[in-house]
């Protein structure tokens, strides 16, 4: 029994010397965090440290007791974590906390504050900005934390803006306003158009909406504070305060916002800006032509045209406008289009469709005289290498269509070798302005055939012939028939408009009634009776009148002739030809 107290006592002696060995300044007083808000701070608490501060508003003792935390060395750090008094710094009343050996949850938790500063809200009194939906109010934010972040959206009623004034501003103060600082938008978010961003200690005069929202955003950076600001705002009819300068005239649109009709002379968003009157300088007429004011104020004092006057150009006889027929004085001061030009040039001569035109390289006619020439010609090769000889130069500017330069050659043929050409066959383009020579023209050749082998004439022995087919419709051996064709009768092709054909093929059985033109039709060219062989050389052509002998008799069939006078032009070629009158008729 007398021993059994030494190993106690060894234990008891081990455990002091393990307590002595730790730092002087820690005592053991917690081993474990008391929650778990703790354990995600600290990688383990010890010992409990008190925080002693003072309340800004009221300038009343206040503080709060939490455990340190324990380093990587194993030492217990005197509480490195907290963030000091500054939890207190928003407040206007604080709450003092739990005093002692225990964790004070309003810490934790962020519940600092038991009354804010005017202008925030929130248990740390960090929380500021709202939505507004008053006839008037006020935004007042009064001192303000480090790396603060506040949003107010005011809305009015429909039809009414917001007038922003302020009271108070007192921010740090920098000439681009990106420290500190207040910014006015217009719209109800960020994305609005800025007003001004504000900061320093001046006011700003009044700020106006455009619609029936501003958007207020204050911004602190982590240095410097200063006392905040005060704004108070109403809600204002959009013409209430005539926002539009220069007589203009306020209106409301659709959404509230108000727009300016400005006098003439001004513009911008409120009139505000004097419009710089432009005018156009005097373009002048082309030479050998003139110009005339055909719309817009004319011009100004003789030299200078107003904004939206037109001129209109012309060109002397024999010349022709090249480039733009009109003109408009521009906005900006500036004739539209180019200014155009009047060019000596030929109107193309008129020609039927049986002649066919080519225009030939442009060819300049030289003074030069022959004498000139073999003069010239005398030069050595050495002299005409050193001086070649220039191009002469040619007219310039594009002609509207149907006209021709100066110099231009026209070649005229028949379109087939079954016409004769009449007239020029070459005209040329005059300074004058005329063509050379006359007018051409192509008539067909009566009975011409070309002297051909005799295996090959036999589709060419009648190529005056023409097939008249008439249309029929109605009954007929029990089904019904219509828009059919048949050949009737045929004719003789006399020229490119007429064709002979027996009276009877053309009128009702036994009588003189004529059978409409839209019922006949005349075919050229065809040499087979059948219908279903194609020929290429073919013409189907359609009947504009019919003229009967005025002593046709269909009964006993005297003067039995007709005249058929066709609404399209015949074609001549090798089997169509108009046939040759007798000598006895040429004269």
């Amino acid at each position: 029994m007398e021993l059994g107290w030494w190993p106690q006592l060894a234990l008891t002696f081990l455990q002091l010397l393990l307590i002595s060995s730790l730092p002087r300044e820690y005592t053991v007083i917690n081993e474990a965090c008391p929650g778990a808000e703790w354990n995600i701070m600290c990688r383990e608490c010890c010992e409990y440290d008190q925080i002693e501060c003072i309340c800004p508003g009221k300038k009343e003792v206040v503080g709060y007791t939490i455990p340190c935390c324990r380093n990587e060395d194993n030492e217990c750090d005197s509480c490195l974590i907290h963030p000091g008094c500054t939890i207190f710094e928003n407040c206007k009343t604080c709450r003092n906390g739990s005093w002692g050996g225990t964790l004070d949850d309003f810490y934790v938790k962020g519940i600092y504050c038991a009354e804010c500063r005017a202008g925030w809200y929130g248990g740390d009194c960090m929380r500021c900005g709202q939505v507004m939906r008053a006839s008037k109010g006020q935004i007042l934010l009064e001192s303000y934390p480090l790396n603060a972040h506040c949003e107010w959206t005011i809305h009015a009623k429909p039809g009414f803006i917001i007038q922003l004034r302020f009271v108070m501003l007192s921010l740090e103060f920098d000439y681009m306003c990106q420290y500190d600082y207040v910014e006015v938008r217009d719209g109800d978010n960020n994305d609005g158009q800025i007003i001004k961003r504000f900061c320093g200690n001046e006011r700003p005069a009044p700020i106006r909406s455009m619609g029936s929202s501003l958007h207020v955003l204050f911004h602190s950076d982590g240095s410097k504070n200063f006392d905040g600001f005060h704004a108070v705002f109403e809600e204002i009819t959009a013409c209430s305060s005539s926002p539009c300068l220069h007589d203009g005239t306020c209106f409301l649109d659709q959404t509230g916002f108000y727009k300016c009709a400005c006098l003439a002379g001004y513009t911008g968003q409120h009139c505000e800006n004097l419009v710089e009157e432009r005018n156009c300088s005097d373009p002048g007429g082309p030479v050998n032509g003139y110009k005339k004011i055909t719309g817009g104020p004319g011009l100004v004092g003789g030299r200078y045209a107003k904004i939206g006057t037109i001129v209109s150009f012309f060109c002397n006889n024999s010349y022709v406008l090249s480039g733009n027929e009109k003109r408009a004085c521009q906005q900006n001061g500036e004739w539209s289009g180019k200014q155009p030009i009047c060019i000596k040039a030929c109107r193309e001569p008129k020609i039927s469709d049986l002649v066919r035109r080519r225009v030939l390289p442009m060819q300049v006619q030289s003074r030069e005289t022959p004498l000139h020439q073999l003069y010239s010609s005398a030069f050595s090769k050495q002299k005409l290498q050193s001086a070649p000889t220039k191009k002469p130069a040619l007219p310039f500017g594009d002609l509207p269509t149907g006209y021709q330069h100066l110099h231009t050659q026209l070649q005229y043929e028949c379109i087939s070798p079954f016409y004769r050409r009449l007239g020029s066959s070459r005209r040329t383009c005059l300074r004058t302005g005329k063509w050379s020579g006359r007018a051409p023209s192509c008539i067909p050749i009566c009975g011409k055939i070309e002297n051909i082998t005799a295996p090959k004439t036999q589709g060419l022995r009648w190529p005056w012939q023409a097939a008249i087919y008439r249309r029929t419709s109605g009954v007929h051996g029990g089904s019904l028939h219509k828009d059919e064709w048949f050949l009737v009768c045929s004719g003789a092709l006399v020229n490119e408009r007429t064709v002979v054909v027996a009276a009877h093929c053309v009128t009702d059985l036994g009588k003189v009634t004529m059978v409409k033109t839209a019922d006949l039709k005349v075919i050229l060219g065809k040499f087979y009776r059948d219908d279903d062989r194609e020929e290429k050389t073919i013409q189907s052509l359609r009947i504009s009148a019919v003229i009967l002998h005025p002593n046709y008799d269909p009964i006993l069939l005297d003067a039995d002739i007709a005249i058929l006078k066709l609404l399209d032009k015949a074609r001549i070629s090798t089997r169509v030809q108009p046939i040759s009158p007798p000598p006895a008729f040429t004269g």
